[in-house]
């Protein structure tokens, strides 16, 4: 008796949840593979208008074509951050709003610890962390003034817990929480919500 019951409080709760999507702006970085393009569908099947960002615009362009709803590309690269202001400009501009950021764009490492260079760790967090601090910094007065706004960062499962192999990686994961949970601390007035999503191991062309 308690499984139909169940059912129909999850059908309410997945109604609720396209409803909340549904027209709002969401721009997602990485979205040109792995879980970036797994979720550019997944939004779009709820209805979201998407703003697609990577650096590789001809993969952005083959997602963008499968996807029904309206869809703006727009290239970047995180490791860029000068070029990040008018990016975001040209953002806000072509909807005159943001709903939500999800910033899922990065570099993934494997290498002993040892046997990574400096250049390497630099590499990972000018992407990782700096790139997707930088484009949150730069949506932030946008989401005060709209007193809405929702920032969605994709870490890792290693950004909670360190393994072998993973250990660049994983600082820059690490730094990620650091910032985002003082910053939802920060922007919390201000109705912003801030959400963490720390993924396992997925199967990515990665």
């Amino acid at each position: 008796k308690r499984l139909p019951k169940f059912l129909k409080l999850r059908k309410s709760f997945e109604y609720f949840h396209a409803m909340e999507l549904k027209n709002k702006i969401v721009w997602l970085t990485g979205a040109s593979s792995g879980i970036g393009e797994g979720l550019a569908y997944a939004l779009a099947k709820e209805g979201a208008t998407l703003i697609l960002s990577s650096r590789r615009e001809d993969e952005l362009k083959r997602v963008a074509a499968a996807i029904q709803t309206p869809t703006f590309i727009l290239p970047l690269d995180l490791a860029d951050t000068a070029s990040l202001t008018l990016k975001t400009e040209d953002a806000i501009k072509k909807f005159g709003r943001i709903d939500v950021l999800i910033n899922n764009g990065g570099v993934s490492q494997r290498s002993l610890a040892k046997e990574t260079s400096i250049e390497v760790d630099r590499k990972l967090f000018e992407v990782n962390y700096f790139g997707t601090v930088a484009l949150t910094k730069l949506l932030l007065p946008l989401f005060i003034k709209q007193k809405d706004g929702m920032i969605v960062t994709i870490t890792s499962a290693v950004g909670k817990f360190g393994s072998p192999w993973r250990s660049s990686y994983a600082a820059s994961k690490h730094a990620l929480h650091g910032f985002f949970d003082s910053l939802r601390a920060e922007v919390y007035a201000d109705n912003i919500k801030v959400l963490l999503v720390c993924p396992g191991f997925i199967q990515t062309n990665v």
